[in-house]
């Protein structure tokens, strides 16, 4: 039984009509799936309070001269976070503010088969017979009033549909979706020998051949379109094929094509292909990236071994994701909330370990190299790296590839904990802190609270600031997550703003030494130095 022979009653008759119309017009049919999104402007009903209800200041709010812009719904919350999801049946419908149509699966035209695809259509090129918003949406959401925009609801519908080209269109038709099809029809063309069919029609794709996705899902187009770019011996059409594919799709699978490709294109071209799948920021997000950043290691492996040039494609991988790593690494150094910057560290460690796993020893060195120039901060990301490696024993001790890399490493870390234990300890009537960063607003302010940071005796500080001043020094203790509390007294004008030291001057930085006593038994034990 096809898809076809799943339509039932006045469905499977307009199916039929639609396809004997189709073949006698010279046009292919395919039966589709479509994800539909509308967003309506929409009214609740008027006995709702979504509009009329009253409004209160929002106790919380500690702004003096607050004109009302913090305010609360008659549920108690903040106005501005107000949404609704669930049934909005009995909501008005005004205009029709936007429209998305996406048919993300069809059969193919043989009906033998259907695959997965990405193809945004315009309601301009839909004919129904029945309108969605006649239609019950399998999901709604309600945007309220929220100053300049809102009272917009939200409507996503799923629906059948019968897809009709022209013949003489079908290639493109099918390429535009992301379809296998096309690539398969080009491979066709190769294997048969006609190559500059294959790749005039290959040419055509470029203004259609779009984001195509990433990881597992899209790793079938990818197999198809990296083994079409390999025979049509066309370096700008290979890369234009390849472009649109996330680095998340590539797999050892791979390996044989891509070297072949390498080898047949040139450095240059593998550098371009290679960047192309990081995008313009590469960032160690989503289920994806972590399962392929969990493969990088036997995928560079493959690659090394591999007829062609695959070596100049590992290592390109390596610089690609390191780039990426450096990047987050320094910006996570910037965060002065301890342990919101220990998170971040974290979630890079087992991705840095991976990238070490992978390198040659070139690139490792580059790398070790970078990551032992940075600041002490960075041990919070080193260490958890060292943790994530120690659990692999055979990847990183003596014989393996990276086994160098990750014993400096070890060693470094082993160096600045030793020098952090032997820091004298604070002594009970130091309240100095290291100051709150750099300021280029030319506020005029920073200096003097950096004065009051860095004193030794100087607990609280009494500092009369207008509103916006109050606002800055506020934002300049807190992004740097300093243990100083800051408060408003309320009298006078301006009114005063009181800063006080607080005891976590001290119990930070006794938690600071017995964690770092702690890494540091645990860095002798998993990492000793060698011997002589």
């Amino acid at each position: 039984m096809t898809d076809w022979d799943r339509l039932k009653g006045a469905d499977a008759t307009r199916a039929t009509r639609l396809r004997q119309a189709a073949g006698q017009a010279g046009c292919e049919a395919v039966l589709a799936l479509a994800e539909v999104k509308e967003t309506w402007d929409a009214v609740p009903p008027y006995d709702r309070y979504d509009y009329y209800g009253d409004v209160e200041h929002f106790d919380g709010c500690e702004d003096e001269e607050c004109v009302g812009e913090c305010l609360l719904d008659p549920d108690g919350q903040p106005w501005a976070e107000r949404r609704r999801s669930g049934d909005f049946s009995d909501y008005e419908l005004g205009d029709l503010i936007d429209d998305e149509i996406t048919l993300d699966w069809w059969t193919r035209p043989d009906g033998a088969d259907g695959e997965q695809i990405s193809l945004p259509v315009s309601y301009a090129e839909v004919c129904a017979t029945t309108e969605n918003k006649d239609l019950t949406p399998y999901q709604s959401e309600y945007e309220g009033y929220m100053g300049n925009y809102g009272n917009t609801l939200d409507r996503w519908y799923r629906r059948a549909a019968v897809v009709l080209w022209p013949r003489q269109r079908s290639f493109a038709a099918r390429a535009e979706a992301g379809s296998e099809g096309a690539l398969r029809e080009l491979q066709g063309h190769l294997d048969t020998g006609e190559l500059e069919l294959a790749r005039t029609l290959a040419r055509s794709l470029a203004p259609i051949w779009k984001h195509r996705g990433s990881g597992e899902a899209a790793a079938p187009l990818f197999t198809a379109a990296l083994h079409v770019a390999v025979g049509l011996e066309e370096a700008d059409t290979a890369a234009m094929l390849l472009a649109p594919f996330g680095v998340e799709t590539l797999g050892e699978r791979h390996v044989p094509d891509l070297a072949e490709a390498a080898a047949r294109y040139g450095r240059t071209w593998s550098r371009g292909a290679v960047g192309s799948w990081f995008g313009p920021v590469a960032a160690y997000t989503g289920a994806d990236r972590a399962a392929w950043l969990e493969s990088l290691p036997g995928l560079c492996a493959a690659l090394r071994t591999a007829d062609g040039d695959g070596d100049a494609v590992a290592v390109l991988l390596v610089e690609g994701v390191w780039q990426a790593a450096e990047q987050q690494l320094t910006g996570w150094l910037d965060v002065g909330r301890e342990a919101e910057r220990r998170a971040g560290m974290e979630r890079l460690a087992a991705p840095l370990a991976r990238i070490l796993q992978a390198c040659d020893p070139k690139t490792a060195v580059t790398i070790v190299t970078a990551l032992r120039g940075l600041p002490d901060t960075a041990l919070e990301c080193l260490l958890p790296a060292l943790r994530t490696a120690a659990r692999r024993p055979t990847t990183v001790r003596d014989g393996a590839p990276a086994a160098h890399a990750f014993q400096t490493l070890a060693d470094h870390c082993e160096a600045r904990l030793t020098a952090a234990v032997n820091r004298p300890v604070r002594a009970a009537d130091d309240w100095s802190l290291t100051p709150a960063g750099t300021c280029r607003s030319g506020c005029g302010l920073c200096p003097d609270l950096d004065a009051f940071l860095t004193s030794r005796t100087r607990r609280v500080m009494d500092w009369p600031l207008a509103k916006e001043r109050r606002r800055h020094i506020h934002s300049r203790i807190d992004l740097a997550g300093l243990p100083v509390s800051h408060t408003t007294r309320r009298q006078g004008r301006p009114y005063t703003l009181v800063l006080t030291k607080t005891n976590a001057v001290f119990t930070r930085e006794q938690a600071a030494r017995i964690r770092t006593e702690t890494d540091l038994a645990w860095l002798r034990e998993k990492w000793p130095r060698p011997r002589g």
